[in-house]
């Protein structure tokens, strides 16, 4: 039920158009899937308990999900649940205001597409990929390299996760550009699925 997402470059995104597209603000939680009044909607869960429901698969018991997204909307609003900000005009306009508030980015899906088909995400942050350089037993944190060039990105806590990696393993973070000296400014495991950022041992 996890819908499938295309990554697009910012640079891309803030060329975005509006016709043909909803845009929804990129909630910055947990995907879920909720059973509200006999209806099983999707959403991201936050870590203020907030739900954010951005779409829905049933209605009333009955399959809605190859329904285009101009007609799953409508349905969805009638269970009055909170709902992210979205835009049907521009695009482009649209995730700068986002951006430009903090927000993590925006998701666009096309009005007459089935649920997670065409649905494209573009994010404040960026993609980089790792190579653990060196371990921190100590702070459960790894020093992190860039993958091609050996560059040095910068500590990075794991916590749990420090025992699932070693020297040599590569991650994809997410992080708000690099710092004038190279690293990785506020870098975290990439969160698009659970185990997205273990990108190989």
């Amino acid at each position: 039920m996890r819908p499938p997402f295309v990554s697009v470059p910012l640079a891309t995104g803030l060329k975005w158009s509006g016709l043909g597209w909803h845009h929804e603000e990129k909630m910055d939680g947990t995907f879920r899937t909720r059973n509200v009044m006999g209806c099983i909607v999707v959403g991201e869960q936050m870590h203020n308990y907030a739900f954010y429901a951005f779409d829905i698969l049933s209605f009333n018991g009955h399959d809605c999900s190859q329904f285009p997204l101009s007609e799953r909307i409508p349905l969805l609003d009638t269970l009055a649940l909170l709902r992210p900000r979205f835009c049907i005009g521009s695009g482009g306009e649209f995730l700068e205001s986002v951006i430009a508030r903090g927000g993590e980015g925006v998701v666009r899906k096309r009005l007459d597409a089935p649920y997670g088909v065409a649905w494209e995400k573009c994010k404040r942050s960026q993609v980089f990929y790792c190579r653990v350089a060196d371990l921190d037993p100590s702070r459960g944190s790894v020093i992190l390299a860039d993958r091609d060039s050996g560059e040095k990105r910068g500590r990075l806590p794991l916590r749990s996760r420090f025992e699932q990696v070693r020297v040599g393993s590569i991650l994809k973070v997410e992080a708000f550009g690099l710092t004038a000296k190279g690293m990785l400014r506020e870098a975290r495991l990439d969160r698009d699925t659970e185990n997205s950022w273990l990108v190989s041992l």
